[in-house]
């Protein structure tokens, strides 16, 4: 049997898509806090924080930011778990990072992330965004 070049890519071709749909089916699975958690994850490393301290983030989070709908998670989803599908479109992947940004950003100051995140567990705070300064250590009066 000989195989030529226009099946070899078409093989080529569907095995991606399928290996695609699969990572897509696999990480659409998770709910919003999952999806944070791995975000974060993969910008600071690990970290150790309680489960309700967490969830309380999350829910703070999505009451400033407001919640994400089904597209927009499962769009960070697929950009989390297949970073290369988000840099085929420049717009996404602002979009995405400007996210990544902003979670960062609020994590940090809600739990006052600093160093190594590995080595203490972290405490949630609270959000800082209804302060005219977003500095948690400013006392304005």
């Amino acid at each position: 049997m000989r195989v030529d070049r226009r099946t070899a890519l078409t093989a080529l071709g569907v095995t991606t898509l399928a290996g695609t749909c699969a990572a897509v089916t696999a990480v659409s699975l998770g709910d919003q806090r999952d999806v944070f958690k791995s975000i974060l994850t993969r910008l600071v490393g690990r970290f150790t924080i309680d489960d309700a301290g967490f969830d309380q983030f999350v829910a703070d989070f999505s009451a400033a930011y407001g919640p994400l709908g089904t597209a927009k998670a499962d769009a960070l989803r697929v950009a989390n778990a297949v970073p290369a599908l988000v840099r085929l479109r420049p717009a996404l992947a602002r979009r995405m990072e400007r996210f990544d940004r902003q979670l960062l950003t609020e994590f940090a100051l809600a739990t006052g992330l600093a160093g190594d995140p590995g080595v203490a567990k972290l405490e949630y705070i609270g959000l800082f965004r209804a302060n005219a300064c977003s500095n948690p250590f400013a006392h304005l009066t």
